[in-house]
């Protein structure tokens, strides 16, 4: 009997920097053979942004909300493909990839999908004209302290979280039917995969693991302050929480990301770099002053929901 070799169709997430996006795509040709089709899943109002990108790479532009826009990527593939990935925009593909996940879901009928991890971290400038350039903080620092130069990227590293890292999501088209797939906000794939697979785990073995041949790239904000550090974590938290209460709905079963370990490993990033980083310092009092109005904006916004809900009764 011919060995099983499963057609496979691509959905990339764009939403920000459409180069990002670009650089995904640009990726595909590293794959030994292209994905039968390939699916762009924008926000409803950005289709114009990324319309140039879209026609450039041969791939079928969607534009739904937010919410849907892994959904409305599915149901562009489903009749076409035997195997999906989703990849949010950034996460660049490299030789190793393609040929690993075809040889998991070939020799492991019971593998229903999985995720992977992409841990390295190319940060470009938004003036970059190369998103695929060398990153900048991969350069040596000599004159940087030791601390700076070994000391923090592998403690980061190691109490990086899993949220906050670039994911690349692959399942069988047979089985995607049967669970509701939800895209996060910005920065929340990650999550929106977990949730995903967490469902995959009720129809049949599923894995979640690391990767090294991807790469992420992500945009370096022209202006970082400590204050943007602060706003941003608290508003992680929030999103890990709603993660929580979502997976909690109906028979809980087991996850495959403790939210509460998720929740230490992002305060634990940021006490490393403030407290060893080059800014931490000169950062740390804007940093509170970020999470506290960040905390202020979500009671508020949970004040404004109970109000209209009392006024509807």
């Amino acid at each position: 009997m011919a060995p099983f070799d499963p057609t496979i169709g691509l959905i990339v997430v764009g939403r920000g920097d459409p180069r990002l996006a670009g650089a995904t795509l640009a990726s595909l040709r590293h794959w030994r053979g292209p994905p039968a089709r390939v699916v762009l899943a924008v926000p409803k109002g950005r289709e114009h942004a990324f319309a140039a990108i879209a026609a450039g790479a041969a791939v079928t532009l969607v534009a739904t909300a937010e919410a849907d826009l892994l959904a409305a990527g599915l149901a562009a593939l489903a009749d076409h493909v035997e195997l999906v990935v989703a990849a949010p925009e950034g996460v660049v593909f490299e030789p190793g990839w393609l040929d690993a996940m075809r040889d998991r879901a070939m020799l492991f009928e019971d593998l229903v999908g999985g995720i992977d991890l992409v841990h390295r971290a190319v940060k470009i400038t938004p003036e970059g004209d190369a998103p695929l350039a060398e990153p900048a903080h991969d350069a040596p620092m000599h004159d940087a302290p030791m601390a700076e130069r070994w000391l923090l990227p592998t403690l980061r590293r190691v109490v990086r979280a899993r949220s906050l890292m670039g994911a690349l999501l692959w399942a069988r088209v047979a089985v995607l039917p049967q669970i509701r797939l939800a895209t996060a906000g910005e920065g929340g794939d990650a999550i929106a995969f977990v949730l995903a697979l967490d469902q995959l785990a009720r129809r049949g073995r599923t894995e979640m693991g690391f990767t090294r041949h991807a790469r992420h790239l992500r945009l370096l904000p022209e202006r970082r302050t400590g204050f943007d550090a602060g706003y941003g974590l608290y508003r992680r938290l929030e999103q890990v929480a709603e993660a929580r209460r979502v997976a909690a709905v109906g028979a809980p079963a087991a996850s495959h990301l403790d939210l509460r370990v998720e929740r230490l490993r992002l305060l634990a990033e940021q006490a490393v770099r403030a407290l060893i980083g080059r800014a931490g310092k000169h950062n740390a009092a804007t940093f509170l002053k970020g999470a506290l109005a960040a905390r202020r904006d979500g009671l508020a916004v949970r004040r404004t929901v109970l109000r209209d809900l009392r006024e509807l009764r």
